[in-house]
């Protein structure tokens, strides 16, 4: 299965042609684009602090033991 990245900006022409404004229609436009970038940042910082966390001891060394490779038979 192929993801296709998300674009939106049909949101912007459908509020245009329902009778918004373009300012505030292109404002709407810019708070969405925002808000899918902050959650991808804070997705992303979340799942790096989480396998710091797993993988590496308080003193920061690195706990190879932690790790497992798996084969492909699972």
């Amino acid at each position: 299965m192929l993801l296709q990245p998300v674009s939106l900006p049909g949101m912007m022409t459908g509020q245009v042609l329902a009778g918004q404004p373009p300012g505030q229609a292109i404002r709407h436009q810019i708070v969405i684009m925002f808000l899918i970038a902050a959650a991808s940042s804070l997705g992303t910082v979340s799942a790096v602090l989480v396998v710091f966390r797993c993988a590496f001891s308080r003193a920061h060394c690195f706990l190879y033991g932690r790790l497992e490779e798996r084969g492909a038979d699972e």
